[in-house]
């Protein structure tokens, strides 16, 4: 288990979810939207039944969430951010709560693994 950073630390801040791309991929907005690479956590393909699943598994935990945060890990400058990009994606964490993670809900629920399969 984590504990999120405070917000304006290590780039974490507050969020709406727009879209739920799959089980490790969120679209959430600030000012501009940004998809999400969810870094603590690797789901199954959305064209499979468990991406499928996973992908449901994701849209059920935003649902039950309060208040969203996202964080950027060391990205302490826009410059990083841009480098940082995979796909179209930025990675980072979703938090749902102070102590847990999207991608920690996601493999404690088995639609997701801590490392690439």
């Amino acid at each position: 288990m984590s504990k999120r950073p405070e917000a304006g630390v290590s780039l974490c801040l507050p969020c709406k979810v727009e879209h739920v791309r799959d089980g490790d991929t969120v679209v959430v907005s600030l000012n501009l939207k940004w998809a999400i690479r969810l870094i603590d956590c690797w789901a199954p393909e959305v064209n499979t039944k468990e991406g499928v699943d996973a992908r449901l598994a994701a849209v059920e935990a935003l649902q039950s969430a309060d208040e969203l945060f996202v964080e950027i890990p060391n990205a302490k400058h826009v410059e990083q951010l841009l480098r940082n990009l995979t796909f179209d994606r930025i990675p980072g964490r979703l938090w749902l709560s102070d102590q847990e993670t999207l991608g920690e809900v996601m493999v404690n629920r088995g639609h997701a693994t801590r490392e690439r399969q």
